[in-house]
């Protein structure tokens, strides 16, 4: 959450010193807005994980069978889920 706080802080001051954004709300909704899309991402992320490692543990025989990578599997399986649902990681 420290991090998630941080990152959105540097989205909002380059935001404001570029002059890229007029505000329509006090910085602090802004900010808090930023922050709860950034943490909506990544819980989207987080439950695509979980389902990905749920298919390959239905699929654990033939993995080991065929010997194949498992990290390269789960990475194929989450970018497939991902844009099949326009999850952008």
């Amino acid at each position: 959450v420290e991090q998630v706080e941080k990152i959105a802080s540097l989205i909002l001051e380059r935001l404001k010193k570029k002059g890229l954004v007029v505000f329509k709300a006090p910085e602090e909704k802004v900010l808090e807005k930023i922050k709860n899309a950034i943490l909506g991402d990544l819980k989207a992320e987080e439950g695509l994980d979980r389902e990905v490692e749920e298919i390959l543990k239905t699929h654990s025989g033939a993995i080991d069978r065929e010997r194949l990578d498992y990290r390269r599997m789960f990475t194929m399986i989450k970018h497939k889920l991902a844009r099949e649902r326009g999850i952008v990681l």
